[in-house]
């Protein structure tokens, strides 16, 4: 479907939206010109596009404003999200875990001060967890839900006792917010936990130099910092909205980098920019997926033959090849490999198999009576309604109407319904009216237990969002709570194989981390989550 459309769309695209770059980037940035004239190690920058106003201003590490980026930038955590979810020091040089997993005794870092040049203790620990973790709106997170007291053992040994074993709160730690540590200072009384932010203060290796709302936000190098050191100087986050102006920005040079969550780049730019000559196109494996979630209230999908068949009929590889543009990969389950518990051997799924997929419908008692191409049952034609929204994944309608067409293949009529995001949300969460719904997995340190409690589990009294089954629900319970780690991959490998028994969903593609870098930067590496989606102390440029 891609061919030629893409890049004639671009160039129409890119006509209507050149003045706006043009006035975005005169009244607020510098050619790459000027930034090499500027040169001198101690200058060192770059300048990153994203789309939505960073509201450095409002950076508080117990809230959830401000650039989710920005926050891991500025404040430290005491431990951090390694590859495949290794838990790996960060404040906390070292940890106790007691037998019941109900303890667990952090031994933090000696001589690190905040970028103010206050000494970071205990003291700062329990002054950062004491802002936010009553607050009901952060039930969600087990590592504030089930806190019930915060002890200074000593300056640096602080001590947590939690209402039950969790394994992952270790990994909740690692969150880009509100788990991070500020200063006492950057409050107003001075280390009042019900004071009022005043600026962010952290420990982390860059701190806010200047910030303008909806154009651009500059943070510097922390000369305080307790780790390695940034090679850069600064590190400039460009206000640019709209997509294809970024990739005007990244061609003209004004922007070294744009990708990711905070800037995508549309999947029908991708070809060209690979053959610019001042750009390299840097992805790898994600740790999220997209997929489909039936509607178990719907007695034609209660049908785990159907729900096997709509697996076989869709050629996954296809999708990708054909819609993706190079930017994601087959899924083979509802996870990737990078995330903690998934392996080669537990996240076999269906292969494409469009033959067997109308046997199955076949033996379960559809068959096309009438010669129209759809199979009925009991005179109901097999008719299903697939929910989406293009807002946050405009992919997703291309790929849809390739689902759309496969089914068609093998017997089943779908109807497309576009919703715009609220209704879309409302849809998914609230009303579920769909029979099928594109959706897709969180990423990093949620996956996998957070996604499956929030998904597949029952909240309070409502029943699980996008499957319900009783077993599934014990496992992931059971998993969570235990503190053996051989035991908890025993159960997540039951949870997954019960899954794929019952074909409770339809996993599509795996989308690629994507980001465009300018080839003055150099020692580009992607980091382990999209809210640290860059090594970002590793950045050089080239003199």
């Amino acid at each position: 479907m891609r061919k030629r459309s893409g890049l004639t769309k671009f160039r129409w695209q890119a006509a209507a939206s050149a003045a706006l770059v043009v006035t975005l980037l005169a009244g607020c940035g510098q050619s790459k010109e000027e930034r090499a004239a500027e040169g001198g190690a101690s200058d060192k920058r770059i300048v990153i596009a994203v789309a939505s106003d960073p509201a450095l201003d409002r950076l508080d590490a117990g809230s959830y404003q401000g650039s989710i980026e920005a926050h891991p930038m500025v404040y430290d955590s005491l431990v951090e999200y390694g590859e495949k979810g290794a838990i790996v020091p960060s404040l906390a040089e070292s940890w106790d875990i007691s037998e019941d997993g109900k303890v667990y005794t952090f031994h933090l870092r000696k001589g690190v001060v905040f970028s103010d040049g206050t000494p970071f203790t205990a003291d700062a620990v329990k002054f950062s967890f004491e802002r936010w973790y009553t607050d009901p709106a952060n039930a969600s997170l087990n590592v504030a839900k089930s806190l019930q007291k915060i002890e200074t053992v000593d300056e640096t040994t602080v001590r947590f006792t939690f209402a039950g074993a969790f394994y992952p709160l270790l990994t909740e730690l690692t969150f880009a917010r509100p788990v991070r540590i500020i200063s006492p200072s950057a409050v107003e009384p001075a280390g009042d936990p019900e004071g009022r932010f005043v600026k962010p203060i952290g420990t982390g290796a860059w701190m806010v130099d200047s910030y303008k709302q909806d154009q651009e936000a500059v943070l510097v190098r922390n000369p305080s910092y307790w780790g390695q050191a940034p090679k850069l100087a600064k590190i400039v986050l460009k206000v640019i909205p709209d997509a294809q102006s970024r990739v005007l920005a990244l061609q003209s040079g004004a922007v070294d980098i744009s990708g990711g969550s905070s800037g995508k780049i549309p999947f029908d730019n991708l070809e060209q920019l690979r053959g610019d000559k001042q750009l390299t196109v840097q992805q790898g494996t994600g740790t999220g997926s997209h997929f489909l979630i039936f509607n178990y209230d719907l007695p034609q999908l209660q049908d785990a033959s159907v729900r096997k068949a709509i697996n076989l009929a869709l050629d996954k590889k296809n999708i990708v090849d054909k819609l993706l543009s190079g930017a994601g990969r087959e899924a083979q389950g509802l996870f990737p490999l990078t995330v903690p518990y998934v392996t080669e051997s537990n996240n076999a799924w269906y292969g494409y198999d469009a033959e067997e997929a109308k046997n199955l419908l076949q033996q379960a008692g559809y068959a096309d009576s009438d010669g129209d191409g759809i199979v009925e049952k009991d005179g109901r034609a097999l008719e299903l309604n697939l929910v989406l929204q293009q807002t946050e994944f405009p992919e997703w309608k291309p790929i849809a109407e390739y689902v759309q067409s496969q089914l068609q293949q093998a017997g089943i009529r779908v109807q497309l319904q576009v919703l715009e995001s609220n209704a879309y949300y409302d849809a998914l969460w609230t009303t579920r009216k769909y029979d099928l719904i594109f959706y897709r997995t969180y990423s990093d340190a949620y996956n996998p237990h957070a996604f499956l409690l929030s998904l597949f589990h029952r909240t309070g009294d409502a029943p699980a969002v996008a499957w319900s089954d009783p077993r599934l629900e014990e496992l992931i319970e059971e998993a969570v709570a235990s503190t053996d780690l051989e035991r908890r991959q025993e159960l997540y490998d039951a949870w997954f194989a019960r899954a794929r028994e019952e074909a409770i969903y339809a996993p599509i593609y795996y989308p690629d981390d994507i980001f465009v870098v300018n080839k003055r930067v150099q020692n580009f590496k992607l980091g382990y989550t999209t809210y640290e989606p860059i090594a970002w102390n590793e950045l050089d440029v080239a003199n």
